[in-house]
């Protein structure tokens, strides 16, 4: 079984010389925001499979279905940036270095995030594995880590939870001005992402929360000490351009949303974390 899920996990990485995408730090990382009043049930679901199809449904019911079926949106963007826009623009990965993989994620934690984001798709009709959610995860990180290396942490407002909001702007105000602008992402420096955590949560209310932890690997011109969860799986090919050597290192970003029928359908950044950060440390 061990060896199944790690050739599964290792096709997931195939192509990534020449491609992008990824998360994945198969340890509970330093993911510092507050976790929401809610009791967390991170094994099984605790749903029940429905009476009848989903297909068909008319009324209330399908209306609340429905909307687990739109974009992937953020809460106080009045228009659909995240989801709506290609993963990266024609030719962005020109003069990127070349990275090979030399190792694997953990294939236990990837395989149950599999499982249950099936899970989630199959109840909920929230599909966590569709292009348009893995597009609109990149655009999220790549907004809100632009935000906060520019220093503008009232626009961060209405997409990243109040709490998430005052732990970024304590940690990046212990780092340079040189070093918080390098936590500026660009779309061609994502590497690779992979969930690290999916969950759904049921408070005393009867309402429905889904948690989505991502981990990305970037391409950096950190200067600092080398980052275990990058090194371990890729190598970058050293740079023959005269410029900054690039290495990878990770960013951890959890995605909230409300599954209630009738809630919002904007999903809320409620953890960020940079591996940038260590310099402070």
């Amino acid at each position: 079984m061990q060896r199944i899920t790690s050739l599964a996990a290792r096709r997931e990485l195939g192509g990534l010389a020449t491609c992008s995408p990824g998360i994945c730090a198969w340890k509970r990382g330093p993911t510092c925001s507050k976790q929401p009043d809610v009791c967390r049930q991170w094994a099984a679901m605790c749903v029940r499979p429905p009476a009848r199809a989903f297909t068909g449904v008319s009324g209330p019911a399908a209306r609340g279905r429905r909307l687990c079926k739109r974009r992937f949106v953020f809460a106080a963007q009045r228009h659909r940036l995240f989801g709506s826009q290609p993963a990266e623009p024609p030719g962005s990965s020109a003069g990127r270095p070349g990275v090979s993989v030399v190792g694997i994620p953990d294939p236990i934690t990837w395989i149950r995030c599999k499982v249950i984001m099936y899970l989630v798709d199959l109840h909920f009709e929230l599909d966590l594995n569709s292009a348009e959610f893995q597009t609109g995860v990149k655009q999220a990180l790549v907004h809100v880590s632009n935000l906060m290396s520019s220093g503008r942490y009232h626009s961060l407002v209405g997409i990243v939870s109040s709490e998430t909001i005052d732990y970024v702007q304590t940690r990046c105000r212990s780092l340079s001005e040189a070093q918080r602008q390098q936590l500026a992402v660009t779309m061609e420096d994502i590497v690779f992402m992979l969930p690290e955590d999916v969950s759904v949560v049921f408070d005393k209310f009867g309402r429905k929360f889904c948690f989505v932890v991502m981990r990305f690997w970037l391409l950096s011109t950190y200067e600092g000490p080398d980052d275990p969860e990058g090194t371990k799986i890729f190598k970058v090919a050293s740079s023959d351009d005269g410029g900054p050597q690039r290495r990878i290192v990770t960013a951890v970003y959890e995605f909230h949303r409300e599954l209630t029928s009738g809630a919002s359908p904007d999903w809320t950044v409620t953890t960020v974390w940079h591996w940038h950060w260590k310099l402070a440390e």
